[in-house]
C-alpha cells in the first residue's frame, strides 16, 4: 500500500438471507468506496437482496452461501479467492460470517484486517472461548449507533480500544435529494389521495415491534380534528405471526369512521419518491439500533417523529428536524404529532433542519471516506505487529 492515498481494497461481507438495513448497507458502501475509486466486492448469497442490488449497480459479486461459523469448503475457496484478489481488508456486516473469513483470512497469508459492523442490537451476551477467539482475531468492530457500541461492550468479550462508532451513510446528493426524486410523478393519485390532502407516513415490517398499532391508535385521536390528512402505511408482514399481526389492525382500522384515509401500500421501491410525497413520517418501533428509514425521509425534507428509544435519539437529537415521543405512549405520539400535523410552516422549517441533519451525520460520502481511513489505520497497525 504505502501511499496514504493509494486506492483501498476490501470485501464487504454479508450472508445473511434477510432483507433489511444490513443487508442494503454492504452493496450500497461498495458502490459509493468503488466509486471513490476503492475496489470492492460484495459476498453475498446468490439468490439474496445484497447480491441483486450489487449487481444492478454493477457492482462485482462473489456469490457463496456458506455455512454460518465453520464452512471448511468455503473457508478453502475464499482463501484461494483471497489470494488471486486485490483486496487489502476484510469488512464483515454480519457477525456469523467472523469466523469463517479469519480462517480463509489466515490460510491467504493473514495480511488483511477484519472489521466487523455491528447493525443490530444484541439481546445475550456472548461471553464463551469461541467468542473470545474470533474477537481477539478481529481488528475494529464499528457500531451503527452508540446505542449498538456500548452493547458491543456489554455483550462479547472484546478490547475496548478496538470498538468505535460509524454512523451508516445515504447517498444524499445522488440519490436521497429531493430535487431529483422524480420530478412530475403524481404517486397521491396512484394511491388515490387527493392532490391537496396531506399525508403521514410510515415505513418498514409490518409486525409488532415495529409499533404499526402505535401509529394508526394514534392517527384515531387525531383523525377526527384533521379531517384532510391521510395515513401510508409502507411495508409488508413477513411470516405467519405478522401476516396475522397485521390483518388484525387492518380489520381494526378499516371499521373506523376514517379507515379510508388509511392506505396499507406493502412493499415499494423508488423510496426517495415514495418520501417526497408524505408531508411528515413516523416511526414507532420498541428498539431500533439506529432507525436509517428516519435518516431517508429527512433527507427529503420531511419532519420526522420517533421513539425516544434504542438509537432513534441519535438521529433526532435537539428537536433538530424532528421529536421525540415517549414509547410505548400512543397517547403521547398523538400529542407529538399534532402541532405537526396543524402547522405546514413549522413542518417546513423541521424539513429544512431535517436534510441539514442528514448533510451533517449521515452522508455516504463522508462515511466511505471515514472508513477508508479506518481501513489505513488498520493496515498499518497490522505492519507494526
Amino acid at each position: 500500500m504505502g501511499k496514504s492515498d493509494s486506492p483501498v481494497g476490501s470485501l464487504q461481507v454479508v450472508s445473511s438471507p434477510g432483507v433489511g438495513g444490513r443487508e442494503i448497507y454492504a452493496p450500497v458502501l461498495a458502490r459509493k468506496l468503488n466509486a471513490q475509486g476503492h475496489p470492492a466486492w460484495v459476498l453475498a448469497r446468490p439468490d439474496s437482496l445484497a447480491a441483486r442490488l450489487a449487481g444492478e449497480w454493477s457492482v462485482p459479486v462473489v456469490a457463496r452461501r456458506p455455512r454460518p461459523y465453520f464452512d471448511p469448503v468455503f473457508i478453502l475457496g475464499m482463501a484461494r479467492w483471497l489470494r488471486s484478489h486485490p483486496v487489502h481488508v476484510i469488512h464483515v456486516h454480519w457477525s456469523r460470517d467472523l469466523s469463517n473469513l479469519i480462517l480463509a483470512n489466515a490460510l491467504a497469508g493473514g495480511r488483511r484486517p477484519v472489521i466487523l459492523t455491528k447493525h443490530v442490537y444484541a439481546t445475550e451476551p456472548k461471553r464463551d472461548p469461541f467468542h473470545a477467539w474470533v474477537f481477539r482475531h478481529t481488528d475494529r468492530v464499528l457500531g451503527v449507533s452508540r446505542l449498538v457500541a456500548e452493547n458491543v461492550l456489554k455483550t462479547v468479550p472484546v478490547d475496548p480500544a478496538k470498538v468505535g462508532v460509524l454512523y451508516n451513510g445515504i447517498d444524499v446528493e445522488d440519490v436521497w435529494n429531493p430535487a431529483l426524486a422524480a420530478a412530475g410523478v403524481d404517486l397521491k393519485s396512484e394511491w388515490k389521495i387527493p392532490a391537496a390532502s396531506p399525508v403521514l407516513g410510515y415505513a418498514g415490517r409490518l409486525n409488532a415491534g415495529k409499533g404499526v398499532h402505535l401509529v394508526l391508535q394514534a392517527f384515531d385521536q387525531l383523525a377526527g380534528e384533521f379531517p384532510d390528512w391521510h395515513l401510508v402505511l409502507i411495508g409488508r408482514a413477513v411470516g405467519a405471526g405478522e401476516q396475522a399481526y397485521a390483518e388484525r389492525w387492518r380489520t381494526w382500522a378499516e371499521a373506523k369512521p376514517w379507515g379510508r384515509r388509511v392506505h396499507w401500500l406493502g412493499f415499494l421501491d423508488n423510496m426517495p419518491a415514495v418520501m417526497k410525497q408524505l408531508d411528515l413520517f413516523a416511526c414507532a418501533s420498541a428498539l431500533e439500533s439506529l432507525g436509517m428509514v428516519l435518516v431517508e425521509a429527512m433527507a427529503m425534507e420531511r419532519p420526522v417523529v420517533g421513539p425516544d428509544t434504542g438509537g432513534v435519539p441519535e438521529i433526532i437529537s435537539a428537536g433538530r428536524g424532528g421529536r421525540l415521543f415517549h414509547h410505548p405512549d400512543a397517547g403521547h405520539l398523538a400529542a407529538t404529532l399534532k402541532p405537526l400535523l396543524a402547522d405546514a410552516g413549522l413542518r417546513q422549517q423541521l424539513g429544512r433542519e431535517a436534510r441539514q441533519v442528514v448533510r451533517e451525520k449521515f452522508n455516504l460520502d463522508r462515511s466511505a471516506q471515514n472508513l477508508v481511513e479506518l481501513y489505513r489505520d488498520c493496515l498499518a497497525r497490522r505492519k507494526t505487529r
